[in-house]
């Protein structure tokens, strides 16, 4: 707080204070005295009258003193500044209005969301501006909207786009907000008003730059906060599948950012829609952390922890990756390695397996010769590939016992083939008895398309959206030939080439299936490894048959609002993206990366041809978003950076002028009660 002169010169005037001494002194009485007559008998009178007299004079020249100082200061404009709250707002003509739309403006606050009072606030603040005053707005979260191009004096637009602000679900990117603010104003002097809750630990840190700019500029930056009253939330802000007993174990931790202590009721749900309950018990303004066992076996994809809370249910969910828990491991055992890792039999079938070499994948195929198949074991692989194999007579009894005790087994042809060495070796779970090979075209023929399969069937289901045309385009040279067969419950054909001949037939053993892919998986006999419909079938097949899909299910994690890229494989493809809901989801080619932006929560998963999930993105809120407490304020960094911009000036003058006129009737009154 200080005292100011507007008029310093005035005072000046505070001479004129001599007046009134000189005044008193004209009045004094001569000290030489004469007695004479009677008038000595007075004289005790008298000198009691001088003490009242001299008492009131005193009085009256200090009142008469005071009264002219009061004029003096009052002329010279004597002022009162101190520390105010924020700027003061007016005055500029040139208005920009920010309004936060992140997502801890969701928090429910005595029946409305701080969205709600801020919107409101932003309107009404501009109905109230003076026609003709320049206006503009802002919204933001994860990045900061225009809500008109630039500044205008059509007040009815800007707010009817201020009603039409809903909130989201990202971060709050206050630093952008401020910056479209200064774009808009254009380097003249404005003022910007900020309608937010000014939460999360690195909000207002991370916009301090911009907000010097402006203040440099001479732009006002006038807060206008909307809190809750206090501040409550409780969220979710971690959940991370390892190791542990069982299955393994989801690590939980929860976060209460209220005053109170609370007790939560959380549910995690895991990928195949198992749910496990429980209770945590939350310290005001801590955290807690609990473990849920998953159990022995249990899907691979996305689950989902959610715990109540009415104050923000935006972060009331947390969804992390869990892989196919149980055996899902691939054997895939090469019947043709080949020289170059190209002329492996299996070259296409790996990839398609595992498309992003293992990478950020729950487990990737084992790559095995023959001589592998001693490694086989049923408490790790759920599936084994058998690709061109001259001769599975040595590990026959290996294979049908796999198969006998719920392991699935996938034969494909080639070259090697013989139909003795096969009949010989798995003959008791081989769909028929295999005969001789049998060319379909002649050398240089594209070959015979495979007729579109059964949409209802649940390998070739996922395909029903649109991608059941491409199997049309597969065409094979060559197939492996079967003895006549009867389609019962266990054996059936799944394809089939136009003209009938069998593509794709299984027979299933007690828990464990045996299927039969005619041709080759390489490009031997057929040209479905270069189909778009080959890596989906693939990644189904090993579903169908209980494993993770291929292992290859690619995980990835992301915040909503933030950019996804995803680095697709050196396998030509261009997978959809569909939500949480099962919807599309708009995405783009950027060279060899896929990439979108969610706008929400959720499983997000990538698969191409409508086939099962190729790739798993987990998107989750930030938890900066979910600490609904302020650690800072707009309006401390401002007064950081120009105190004066804060300061409350309260001019004396008219006071002054007042109290003089007061002192000048009170001394009048003094001095008429002393003559009397």
């Amino acid at each position: 707080m200080a005292l100011s002169l507007l008029v310093p010169a005035a005072l000046a005037l505070s001479a004129l204070v001599i007046l009134p001494l000189i005044a008193h002194m004209a009045r004094q009485t001569p000290r030489e005295r004469r007695p004479f007559g009677a008038m000595l008998l007075l004289e005790r009178v008298v000198k009691r009258l001088r003490r009242r007299r001299r008492v009131k004079d005193w009085f009256l020249l200090l009142l008469r003193i005071l009264a002219l100082l009061a004029v003096v200061f009052g002329a010279a404009g004597l002022r009162w500044s101190y520390t105010g709250g924020v700027p003061e707002f007016g005055g500029s003509g040139r208005v920009v209005v920010i309004v936060d739309r992140s997502m801890s403006m969701s928090l429910s606050d005595e029946g409305t969301t701080l969205l709600a009072r801020a919107r409101s606030g932003a309107i009404q603040l501009v109905r109230e501006l003076p026609a003709g005053t320049l206006v503009g707005a802002v919204v933001f979260g994860n990045e900061a909207d225009r809500l008109a191009p630039s500044l205008t004096t059509d007040h009815e637009r800007v707010i009817a786009a201020l009603e039409e602000v809903q909130p989201g679900g990202g971060t709050s990117n206050l630093r952008a907000a401020l910056l479209e603010a200064r774009l808009l104003l254009g380097g003249e002097v404005g003022e910007v008003l900020v309608f937010s809750d000014e939460a999360g630990p690195r909000m207002v840190a991370e916009a301090t730059g911009e907000l010097k700019r402006l203040v440099e500029a001479g732009s006002a930056v006038i807060p206008r906060p909307v809190k809750g009253n206090p501040p409550r939330n409780v969220a979710v802000i971690s959940a991370v599948y390892g190791d542990g007993i069982e299955g393994g174990q989801v690590t939980l931790r929860m976060a209460n950012f209220g005053p109170d202590p609370v007790e939560v009721a959380c549910e995690v749900v895991l990928p195949d829609g198992a749910e496990i309950p429980i209770f945590v018990d939350l310290p005001p303004e801590g955290e807690g952390e609990e473990r849920i066992t998953v159990p022995p076996e249990a899907l691979g994809g996305v689950g989902r922890a959610t715990c109540e809370d009415p104050d923000l249910p935006f972060d009331d969910a947390r969804y992390f990756h869990l892989p196919r828990v149980g055996a899902s491991r691939v054997l895939v055992v090469d019947g043709d390695p080949g020289d170059t890792p190209v002329r492996s039999e299996v070259y296409f079938l790996e990839r398609a397996l595992a498309p992003w070499g293992g990478l950020r994948t729950g487990v990737r195929p084992d790559v095995v010769t023959p001589a592998g198949l001693t490694d086989l074991d049923p408490e790790t692989h759920r599936v084994v590939f058998l690709t061109n194999v001259a001769d599975p007579r040595p590990v026959g009894p290996r294979l049908i016992e796999f198969v006998r005790k719920g392991g699935n087994l996938v034969i494909s042809g080639g070259d090697n083939v013989t139909a003795e060495r096969y009949n010989a070796a798995l003959a008791t779970i081989l769909p028929a008895a295999v005969r001789k090979q049998r060319s379909l075209a002649a050398p240089g023929e594209e070959g015979i398309p495979l007729a579109l399969p059964a949409a209802e069937h649940e390998l070739f289901r996922p395909f029903s959206r649109g991608g059941r045309a491409g199997f049309g385009r597969v065409r094979s040279t060559r197939v492996l030939t079967f003895e006549p067969y009867q389609e019962t419950d266990e054996v059936q054909t799944l394809a089939r080439y136009v003209g009938g001949m069998p593509a794709l037939v299984e027979r299933r053993v007690g828990s464990g299936s045996v299927l039969v892919w005619t041709s080759t998986v390489d490009l031997g006999w057929s040209n479905l490894p270069l189909q778009a419909v080959f890596m989906p079938l693939v990644q189904g097949l090993v579903t169908y048959l209980g494993g993770e899909a291929g292992g290859g299910t690619a995980r990835f994690d992301a915040m909503v609002g933030e950019r996804v890229v995803v680095p697709l494989p050196d396998v030509v493809m261009e997978p959809d993206v569909l939500g949480p809901d099962k919807n599309p989801v708009r995405s783009r080619i950027e060279g060899s990366n896929l990439v979108f932006v969610p706008e929400r929560p959720g499983a997000y998963a990538l698969s191409l041809e409508s086939g099962p999930a190729l790739a798993w993105v987990a998107v989750n809120v930030s938890p900066d978003e979910s600490d609904v407490r302020s650690y800072d304020s707009v309006a401390a960094v401002e007064k950081e950076l120009n105190p004066e911009m804060f300061l409350r000036h309260l001019d004396l003058s008219s006071g002054l002028f007042g109290l003089a006129l007061v002192l000048m009737l009170l001394q009048a009154l003094v001095a008429v009660r002393g003559v009397s």
